[in-house]
């Protein structure tokens, strides 16, 4: 008899002790989780952005300094030519201005080389027809002004001009320059008459 109410006894701790332990392993997943997430938002800055300064048109070092100030980090990845801007400005960033970033980002700087590139100029004076010689320059990036005409073939290119001075091909012209073709009208040019020769022995 005593054995049987022993038994009895142990069955509603057995029982008691189960159900803590299933809920002492339910508190340890619950709090598992939610330190988890509690990381991952530490680890990601969830919630946390920061607004990209513009730092076009300042100097290299000094948009640096403004990027690290907002713990961001600036790098120079290229450099380009803009007219009239000095070498060494930011004239262009990736990401822009006011984009939402986390801490930490690179942000991308452009800057102006300051050197104007420099193009060869095609060989074109007395080897071309006007045609072929706009289509070649217009390719190498050059601008036309209103042709120069001289007395020659029609519409043949005899000279090549900038800034008023005759040019050759193979001379570094800057990209973009305004070129002047000298061509010529269809007239052509009046032949010398020869000289009469005196002969001596008549006197």
């Amino acid at each position: 008899m005593k054995e049987k109410e022993k038994e009895k006894d142990k069955k509603p701790m057995t029982r008691s002790m189960f159900w803590i332990n299933i809920a002492a392993m339910l508190l340890v997943v619950v709090l598992a989780i939610f330190l988890t997430l509690r990381w991952i938002d530490s680890y990601t800055q969830h919630g946390k952005a920061i607004l990209v300064p513009d730092v076009t048109g300042i100097d290299e070092s000094d948009a640096i300094a403004a990027l690290q100030a907002k713990k961001l980090k600036g790098i120079s990845y290229d450099k380009t030519y803009v007219k009239d801007v000095p070498a060494g400005v930011v004239v262009a960033q990736r990401p822009e201005a006011d984009a939402k970033v986390k801490r930490g980002r690179a942000i991308y700087l452009t800057l102006s080389s300051g050197n104007e590139p420099m193009v060869a100029l095609p060989d074109i004076a007395d080897n071309s027809s006007l045609r072929q010689a706009s289509s070649q320059l217009r390719a190498a990036g050059f601008t036309l002004t209103p042709n120069d005409t001289i007395r020659g073939e029609i519409d043949w290119v005899y000279k090549v001009r900038y800034n008023g001075r005759e040019v050759h091909g193979g001379d570094l012209i800057p990209e973009g320059a305004a070129i002047t073709l000298v061509v010529g009208n269809g007239e052509k040019e009046q032949e010398k008459k020869p000289e009469p020769v005196v002969d001596d022995d008549w006197f």
